[in-house]
């Protein structure tokens, strides 16, 4: 006799594979890349649609409240969810919104609704969604809290800094951040059907020479307001991984941060 299986459309060994806790990737830029590059956390919606094919079921809800250029989106409309995302950032939201037409005509001809994204700040925009109306919150908030300007260019190509004063990302310190992933995490409780998943993709940090284990502690905050905390996969891209740089080589050790933790939280403990 087979099992009912509540949470998605996988068979058995496709559920078996997902949960190892090491996820190594290699998606290549899709078409979209050249305008979602520009934001320099964007994730391949490749990526979106296979973490989205594990936490819902076809024709299901999605929201993404730190949506960025739109790849929780572009993955939901691929495997034939909808979709909510919400980004305080303009020009984000402009650049989504150049890609979107062209992209859900060619991959999905004829679809009858696609996803949403709204402009605006998310702890003002999930109050007007109804309670317990959401089956996955899928989302990559932003961590570059107490960033220094002249880091991001050390650390990557993209300026990461946004002039909306409400952006978490322009918290000034950890504990003001993990405050405001305290307030969302209420809203996202209040938002998922009951027995459902909060799925997030933090990086840890390394500032003033000690290891920020930042996953750890947003998934703590998280517990702190009703979530249970499931597990945490450890994701990596090899297409897209850029060169590792010799951090005070030859001194003492200083990690190159390749990986990204994805968080994953449950409303409710039974299982």
């Amino acid at each position: 006799m087979s099992l009912e299986n509540r949470l998605n459309e996988l068979t058995g060994s496709e559920w078996l594979y997902w949960t190892n806790t090491i996820y190594e990737t290699n998606f290549p830029p899709d078409a979209t890349h050249r305008w979602r590059k520009m934001h320099g956390a964007m994730k391949p919606p490749a990526l979106m649609a296979e973490i989205i094919s594990f936490f819902s079921k076809s024709g299901e809800l999605i929201l993404d409240p730190f949506a960025g250029v739109g790849g929780t989106l572009l993955g939901a409309v691929s495997v034939g969810r909808q979709a909510i995302g919400i980004e305080i950032n303009p020009m984000w939201v402009e650049i989504y919104r150049k890609i979107a037409p062209s992209e859900e005509e060619k991959d999905h001809p004829g679809q009858q609704k696609g996803p949403k994204m709204l402009l605006g700040d998310c702890l003002e925009c999930m109050p007007g969604i109804p309670d317990e109306s959401v089956a996955a919150i899928i989302t990559d908030p932003p961590y570059g809290c107490q960033q220094r300007e002249i880091a991001f260019k050390r650390e990557t190509n993209f300026n990461m800094k946004s002039t909306a004063k409400d952006d978490f990302g322009n918290c000034n310190s950890y504990p003001e951040y993990l405050h405001k992933m305290g307030l969302f995490g209420r809203e996202a409780f209040r938002l998922l059907k009951p027995g459902r998943y909060l799925v997030l993709m933090i990086g840890d940090r390394y500032q003033d020479g000690e290891y920020i284990p930042l996953g750890v502690m947003v998934a703590e905050r998280l517990r702190q307001v009703g979530f249970t905390w499931k597990g945490m996969k450890i994701w990596w891209n090899k297409a897209t991984q850029r060169p590792l740089k010799p951090y005070a080589i030859k001194s003492c050790f200083v990690p190159n941060i390749t990986h990204q933790n994805i968080l994953i939280l449950r409303k409710g403990s039974k299982c």
